[in-house]
């Protein structure tokens, strides 16, 4: 009876180190997430471009260099028309893009004079992966801009991710209990 007892106490023992290092594990993923790429977002543009006489830029606001899955970045786009005077309607194409394969896109027009400054957004999708992304802004398809920010995990995504570990735990250390259990009782 006691040899019983003493497998079983060692099953959970067993389940309970693989829980740990399951936990470990995650929660290393989690720092070495929020530690890596620090300092590699600036928030301020790349400009390049062929229209003449036309300045682009794009800024990130600083409290929306890390934003969530799901939600929206803001970013202020300024357009300096130089050579040209009067009304010239342009066409502002947003991507959010990751190694140049856009996730997220949205086109606006308008009307610029001398010089424009305005806040913009896009939404940044529900199921983007944490990391760094560029906001690639783009002017009748030739001049561009690109700044750089930060995509947190959603709080929904390790939620998730917490209890699909959890029931996995779960479910090894009762296989483990329930497998003992069935041998002990087959001796018999």
């Amino acid at each position: 009876m006691i040899k019983k007892i003493v497998r079983v106490l060692n099953i959970l023992i067993l389940g309970m180190i693989i829980v740990a290092l399951l936990s470990f594990g995650v929660v290393w993923k989690i720092v070495g997430e929020a530690v890596s790429d620090n300092g590699v977002i600036t928030g301020e543009s790349i400009t390049g471009g062929k229209l003449e006489g036309l300045e682009l830029s794009v800024f990130i606001p600083e409290k929306y260099q890390r934003v969530r899955a799901g939600e929206m970045l803001q970013f202020q786009v300024s357009l300096k028309n130089i050579q040209k005077a009067g009304r010239h309607d342009i066409q502002l194409d947003y991507f959010i893009e990751k190694n140049e394969i856009v996730i997220a896109y949205r086109r606006e027009l308008k009307a610029v004079e001398t010089q424009a400054s305005f806040l913009s957004s896009i939404k940044v999708p529900e199921e983007t992966l944490p990391g760094i992304y560029d906001i690639v802004v783009e002017i009748n398809e030739e001049e561009n801009a690109i700044a750089t920010f930060y995509v947190k995990s959603s709080e929904v995504g390790q939620i998730r991710m917490y209890l699909i570990i959890l029931i996995i735990a779960i479910i090894v250390v009762g296989g483990l209990i329930a497998f003992e259990l069935h041998r002990l009782g087959s001796r018999k």
